[in-house]
């Protein structure tokens, strides 16, 4: 649980350093070079797999409620209801929060940031969708609950990095975004655990909810 307070207080510190100092020169920078974009949008297309969002966008969504009334109603399954309804609560939050916050703050993408002119990059509330990074939240809301129920799964961590690449070598994103989204889905998943942990009976709270 300490992890995750540290994890998410650097990647709120980073997020805002990028987005001052790091993002817009980097961006520009990496304008200049060739990272074969559509190569990158194919590869993140096949993770989006993983999650069920392709190719019915909700699908994730459902098995993970499906899965959440069945480990709390069955009771041979109720020794993995604390992973399962992290997962949930993690991901179903964070998905509903990154939409809001990219309606509020309206950045642009690298790509349209450039064509405006690069100036700045907040506040087109019509066109701006970048911050934080979708992908990431989608990606880093399953993986983050996971790696932290069960420790087994931490190489799943290695998707949320892979995507946070692609996404920027696509141009899609600025790093900022992506280290918002990571910071977004940590802070959400000590938030759950902290909750879980006075929620769930003690004979099916593991370890590290005690």
């Amino acid at each position: 649980m300490a992890g995750l307070r540290r994890t998410t207080l650097i990647a709120a510190v980073l997020t805002i350093v990028c987005i001052f100092t790091i993002d817009q020169p980097f961006a520009r920078w990496l304008s200049t070079r060739e990272t074969h974009p559509i190569y990158w949008e194919i590869f993140i297309g096949y993770l989006e797999y993983l999650t069920g969002i392709v190719p019915y966008r909700w699908l994730g969504v459902w098995v993970l409620c499906i899965a959440s009334a069945a480990v709390l109603l069955v009771p041979r399954l109720r020794p993995h209801a604390h992973g399962i309804l992290l997962v949930t609560l993690v991901h179903l939050l964070d998905r509903n929060i990154t939409m809001w916050m990219k309606f509020a703050t309206g950045r642009l993408r690298p790509m349209e940031w450039l064509e405006h002119g690069g100036d700045h990059t907040f506040w087109f509330w019509r066109d701006g969708w970048s911050f934080p990074s979708g992908h990431i939240a989608l990606f880093a809301s399953l993986c983050v609950p996971l790696a932290v129920a069960y420790p087994r799964l931490r190489p799943v961590l290695a998707i949320v990095v892979a995507a946070g690449c692609a996404r920027v070598l696509a141009h899609a994103h600025f790093i900022g975004d992506v280290l918002g989204g990571v910071a977004l889905a940590t802070g959400l998943t000590w938030l759950c655990a902290a909750w879980l942990r006075r929620a769930l009976p003690s004979q099916i709270r593991p370890v590290y909810l005690q």
